[in-house]
């Protein structure tokens, strides 16, 4: 056993060429790339912080349950390209009601919490 670690700390690491880094680059950095999650923009308003906290905590449950995007979609009896903007964040493509929807087919509750203290509110999904 000892023989196989040490074999295996000798070997270096094999990372791609410049030219695979560079197509890599250029296809992660397409805006109309589909393989990417969609951030919040820092100045997103409240109902959209509400349905992005529902999209991470629907793709939460995906990966505690082990699901794959597919066994997921037909859980929330959605189609693959649906639930893969979901996974992505993009929630440009669904009004606050559909998402909660999803979540209520995964027997999920919706808790919204209002803070008028100037501290952030949130939208969690069980």
């Amino acid at each position: 056993m000892v023989d196989k670690i040490k074999k295996s700390l000798n070997k270096k690491p094999i990372f791609p060429n410049e030219e695979e880094i560079e197509r890599i680059t250029k296809h992660f950095s397409d805006p109309n790339c589909k393989e990417i999650n969609i951030g919040l923009s820092p100045n997103a308003n409240e109902l959209d912080k509400a349905k992005y906290d529902i999209c991470q905590s629907i793709s939460r449950y995906k990966r505690v349950n082990k699901l794959t995007p597919s066994e997921l979609a037909k859980k929330i009896r959605i189609s693959k390209e649906k639930t893969d903007d979901v996974l992505f964040g993009r929630i440009s493509n669904f009004n606050f009601e559909e998402l909660v929807s999803f979540a209520e087919r995964l027997k999920g509750h919706l808790e919204v919490k209002i803070n008028y203290d100037g501290k952030k509110a949130s939208a969690r999904v069980w």
